[in-house]
């Protein structure tokens, strides 16, 4: 492409620019309420998406696949696309330039462009001396609490608040290294939880290694998946997972994470992982007083250190890990071959109930799998085909293809056996656990224009032994239909409608901004569930909120008003809350009544930035206050 064509491509694409960190605020709103909303299982922690939730600024030519596929709405043939040009065409001279990357379109370039920067004069592979002196620290201090204690306890008031000290070193994802000490709400210590790691890649064959604290990431989720993975929704790559193999722990998650070190080598076309964690983890500990053995009970994931009990669950099992996979890529895709092996210094012997009839159980659990992606003339496949230590198989396998320049389908069949366990899986299913479930799923995006676009899903799926939340046998349908119309670049406007068995929700959102720096949203939503016993609940939820974000300006705030009034929790509703930088929150309405917050953040330098949020309900009145300091590259 010669330079007079990229100019005419880069006038062209001018509007794309406009609104575009407001589309991306949206798109993280949408994501952590289909994620919380669909709570069947404990969650994983969403400010693993960015860091500590940050919007993270990417350079658009050293970016590689493995980062793009983290971005999680990028389709696979997109990400290709993105490496195929700037290979053949060399380094991009504007973010603009996007919309000459093939299969990208306005959607997806507005979604992206937030998280996206432009450095052009680079060495790739920098030396670890310049790693050092060129890289960028942060350091974050949060805290909160309630400004009084309902409950009247004085002696939990004194512990009513959050600390949280965090400090990031980072050179373009080459050279990474961080240390967080936490303390949640109630807990007295004054730091409850410490994490560190160190991370250096692209080093000779070594391509990522991280020691410390780390997440495994391994195929579809079926036999290991400690990072955020998208739950169902209405998003095209909702049911394909995709994400770095290893990558440091930078979330507030106190469980779920590895602890140790992880290796991954890369010569030519084949790749080698290998990883290590010996750690202790929150569990319940039972002890037979007569025969004097212990065993566990369950293993807990709060990370909640405020009672006697709690106190005692904390750290009382020993976790070691180790596990291996070996990938082999080609220009058709990749497929790998994947073990771990998890022993315990307590056996796990769940309660007797019908659920657990089949759960994971003894000192010693293995999972393997073999899972791959590749393209082809059908479209993207994947799947992952996995067994357990008993040699009960699961396996998943999906398509996903663009069937025109405005059409894409995606679809998805899961075969997990009822006798199926792993021990860290978060696999597309109604549960997000691996095991007990056979359905389908079925997706369509339509973009007729670039005023309005379609997103409509379809998923059945059949549990044939018993679940937590189910006595016996169940068969359900899911269905979603979601329509976006945007008239112009300052307003958008959207409806949706989920239903399943026994429920309907009915969503419309509008977003407009009547003036540069100034954005109006309101929302309504309805829900109407029929119980058990045959009764019709229902609730619903209104808000207006107002963002005030000026161009140029140190100074952001913003506000919301909710209101709303359900027949009971199990008609709760969430929605997403505006919050600190690396923070965020969904909470859920419920009952009858009003909240309010208002969120102010102020950039006193270049280097040093302010925030604090006042929410107040009739359940609880509350204040967090953060600072970041910034510094270097």
């Amino acid at each position: 492409m010669g330079l007079q064509n990229k100019h005419t491509v880069l006038m062209v694409a001018l509007i794309i620019m406009s609104n575009s960190s407001i589309a991306q605020q949206e798109e993280m709103e949408d994501i952590a309420e289909s994620a919380i909303g669909h709570e069947q299982a404990p969650q994983q922690d969403i400010n693993e998406m960015h860091g500590t939730g940050f919007i993270k600024k990417y350079n658009i030519n050293t970016i590689t696949e493995a980062l793009l596929e983290n971005l999680f709405f990028l389709k696979p043939n997109q990400i290709k696309q993105f490496i195929l040009y700037r290979k053949n065409f060399g380094n991009f001279i504007s973010l603009m330039e996007l919309q000459a990357v093939p299969d990208w379109d306005p959607f997806t370039i507005r979604k992206i462009l937030p998280m996206l920067t432009l450095e052009t004069e680079q060495p790739l592979v920098p030396a670890l001396k310049q790693r050092i002196k060129e890289g960028g620290h942060r350091l974050l201090y949060r805290t909160g609490g309630q400004l009084k204690n309902m409950a009247g306890n004085e002696d939990t008031l004194k512990h009513q608040y959050k600390q949280l000290v965090s400090y990031r070193f980072n050179f373009r994802d080459l050279l990474r290294w961080g240390i967080t000490a936490e303390k949640d709400v109630g807990e007295k210590s004054l730091a409850d939880h410490y994490s560190l790691f160190v991370s250096i890649s692209k080093k000779g064959i070594l391509k990522n290694m991280v020691m410390g604290d780390y997440t495994v990431n391994m195929g579809q989720g079926l036999i290991r998946w400690q990072g955020y993975a998208l739950g169902r929704s209405s998003n095209m790559m909702s049911c394909y997972r995709q994400g770095e193999l290893f990558r440091p722990h930078t979330g507030t998650d106190e469980n779920r994470f590895c602890r140790g070190f992880a290796v991954q080598l890369q010569k030519n076309t084949i790749e080698l992982g290998v990883f290590v964690s010996n750690k202790k983890i929150d569990a319940n500990i039972i002890t037979d007083t007569t025969t004097n053995k212990a065993w566990a009970s369950s293993m807990l994931l709060s990370g909640l250190h405020r009672t006697n009990n709690e106190l005692m669950d904390k750290k009382a099992l020993q976790e070691f890990i180790v596990g291996a996979t070996v990938k082999i890529n080609s220009k058709f895709g990749k497929s790998s071959l994947n073990i771990v092996h998890t022993a315990f210094d307590h056996p796990i012997k769940k309660r007797e109930e019908p659920y657990n009839h089949f759960a994971v159980s003894g000192r010693q659990w293995q999972n393997a799998s073999i899972d791959h992606a590749v393209s082809t003339r059908m479209g993207f496949l994947f799947g992952e085909m996995a067994m357990d230590k008993k040699g009960n198989k699961a396996v998943i396998a999906g398509l996903i293809k663009s069937l025109g320049p405005s059409l894409d389908m995606a679809l998805l069949y899961r075969n997990m056996g009822i006798q199926f366990r792993s021990l860290a899986s978060n696999v597309f299913s109604e549960s997000q656990e691996s095991g007990n479930e056979k359905g389908f799923f079925f997706n369509i995006n339509y973009t007729p224009s670039p005023q309005h676009r379609f997103e409509v899903y379809a998923d059945q799926y059949q549990h044939d032994w018993p679940t937590f939340s189910n006595p016996g046998k169940k068969t359900g349908n899911i269905y979603s239909l979601q329509h976006t119309y945007r008239p112009n670049k300052k307003t958008e406007i959207y409806g949706r409608i989920q239903s399943d068995n026994n429920s309907l929700k009915l969503r419309i959102h509008a977003s407009f901004m009547p003036m540069p720096g100034l954005t109006f949203r309101l929302r309504n939503e309805m829900i109407r569930i029929q119980s058990v016993t045959g009764n019709t609940e229902r609730g619903q939820l209104a808000y207006l909120e107002l963002i005030y974000k000026p161009a140029l300006q140190p100074f952001s705030a913003s506000a919301r008003c909710s209101f709303f009034d359900t027949d009971g929790y199990s008609t709760r509703i969430y929605a997403y809350e505006r919050d600190l930088p690396a923070y965020y929150a969904v909470p859920p309405h419920y009952g009858e009544g009003t909240s309010v917050y208002v969120v102010v953040q102020y950039k006193l330098s270049k280097s040093l930035q302010c925030a604090g949020k006042w929410s107040m309900d009739k359940k609880k009145n509350e204040w967090r206050a953060q600072v970041i300091w910034q510094w270097g590259s």
